[in-house]
């Protein structure tokens, strides 16, 4: 039985580890750990080997699914029940299973990301969805990762749609935990180094995404793309780790984890979605104007705003099912605004297409 609570600090990983190339190197760090086991899927696997150059993994290897369900981590955990270490190579969904494998079986857990999408690698939290998907919770382990090792030169050979997403889904650590910070009678010393992480993110996002991007589109890996992927990867997790969960998903998130109520917003990545639900959150808080100001930087990265951006059908049925989740008991939309309703987040995603 855990004995982690939402409001624990919980710092980071032992160790973090981020250099160029530094993936290729992951056998010298697995020397340390007894019986390691990796854990990976087929197209994060493929992009591993191909970056390092390696003709084969350095501990013996098993593939999850994709589906980041509870069913498939106890499966793996069966599989590598005599594991020693479990390691994740691969983006958000996988870094999740791994955290729960590792939690079932009381052992430590490495992370190589290959993507900059999330903080997942970093975070001490599994979010966990069903097998059409959809999301189901997002339990607290006892434990961080003991080591991640991130390599800017492995996550520029993702997709660029998936760091387009980490943007947006770091940029919502800011978005979501001021409204929370603000109604708090005070802050303390923890929670203003949640908060200031929470800027600092914002103020590295804003500054440095465009050129961070066309860096990766470029090929090359400078300063400004060390500082986003780091951002996304390692600042992300510390404004929860050290804010605890009034630091953690409010409204943005929410509307995300409603988002996948619609079987055809699978094809739009986490931070995508949760990059609109910022927009909606900062509507349904009356702050339209902070939400217009944010549109340039949309525009120039490429995220979303809307149910249009997004090519989804903006009808009032999906509306209602969205709202309806978004506004629920399992919802975290109220740490954002407490007496949220259906019906003001709706009107919400109503005032988004508008804009």
């Amino acid at each position: 039985m855990s004995t982690a609570h939402d409001s624990d600090i919980r710092s980071g990983p032992d160790r973090y580890v981020s250099e160029p190339g530094i993936s290729g190197r992951l056998g010298e760090y697995l020397q340390a750990y007894r019986r390691p086991v990796i854990i990976t899927g087929r197209r994060s696997s493929a992009a591993y080997l191909r970056h390092t150059g390696l003709a084969r993994f350095p501990a013996p290897v098993w593939y999850y699914d994709g589906s980041a369900t509870l069913r498939n981590a106890e499966e793996l955990a069966t599989q590598a029940a005599d594991a020693g270490a479990i390691v994740g190579i691969g983006g958000g969904k996988l870094s999740d299973t791994v955290k729960n494998i590792a939690d079932t079986l009381a052992v430590p857990c490495v992370m190589v990301p290959t993507l900059a999408a999330t903080c997942a690698a970093y975070s001490a939290l599994s979010v966990n969805y069903d097998e059409q998907h959809r999301y189901v919770d997002a339990p607290m382990h006892a434990h961080n990762s003991d080591l991640v090792l991130v390599d800017a030169e492995l996550v520029a050979t993702g997709p660029i749609e998936y760091l387009i997403g980490g943007i947006g889904d770091t940029l919502a650590k800011w978005y979501e935990s001021a409204p929370v910070f603000a109604r708090s009678a005070s802050l303390g010393a923890f929670d203003r180094l949640a908060q200031g992480s929470a800027g600092l993110i914002r103020d590295i996002l804003l500054e440095d995404s465009v050129p961070a991007l066309a860096s990766f589109r470029a090929g090359r890996i400078d300063e400004h793309a060390l500082r986003v992927v780091d951002t996304i990867i390692g600042l992300g997790g510390t404004v929860g780790g050290f804010g605890g969960v009034r630091a953690r998903a409010s409204g943005a998130h929410a509307m995300h984890d409603a988002l996948t109520l619609l079987p055809e917003s699978t094809a739009i990545v986490h931070g995508a979605k949760v990059a609109y639900g910022i927009i909606v959150q900062l509507l349904a808080e009356g702050q339209e104007e902070e939400a217009r100001r944010l549109l340039p930087f949309y525009g120039s990265v490429g995220l979303p705003r809307s149910f249009a951006d997004m090519r989804l059908e903006a009808s009032p049925e999906n509306f209602r099912t969205v709202a309806r989740f978004a506004a629920g008991p399992r919802s975290s939309f109220s740490r954002a605004l407490p007496d949220i309703t259906a019906s003001q987040i709706q009107q919400a995603m109503i005032q988004a297409e508008n804009l």
